[in-house]
């Protein structure tokens, strides 16, 4: 036998083992890639978790904000509703004395009218 002449199946088992093997490595490659694929997903997913946590806490704070601007703005009107009820307590007052004094001012004129009757005698 000649240490060269490697026998009759030799080619046939080389061809099939080459390609078990380039199979193998192209399933790794492909589930490599596709493990990946996944890790990328995996990341983006946690990025897009991670803005919308930002987006949910700018989200919340600005509501902070605008209920503590409802509250001021309420607390203001508050005020404003108990400062135009004592204005219109004050001017039913003076209204109600402004009555008066034309009364006063009459019964007056009167007086004056009848000294200066008494007067003229």
């Amino acid at each position: 036998m000649d240490p060269t002449d490697l026998g009759p199946g030799t080619i046939t088992w080389l061809g099939g083992t080459g390609t078990v093997l380039l199979g193998a490595f192209l399933w790794l490659r492909k589930w490599l890639s596709r493990d990946a694929a996944d890790r990328a997903m995996d990341s983006a997913d946690i990025g897009v978790v991670r803005r919308l946590n930002e987006l949910l806490d700018i989200e919340r704070d600005a509501r902070r904000e605008a209920q503590a601007r409802a509250d001021q703005f309420a607390k203001e009107r508050n005020e404003l509703v108990v400062t135009v009820g004592r204005l219109e307590g004050k001017i039913e007052a003076l209204t109600s004395r402004g009555g008066h004094p034309p009364r006063q001012v009459i019964v007056q004129g009167e007086g004056v009218a009848r000294l200066r009757g008494k007067q003229g005698e």
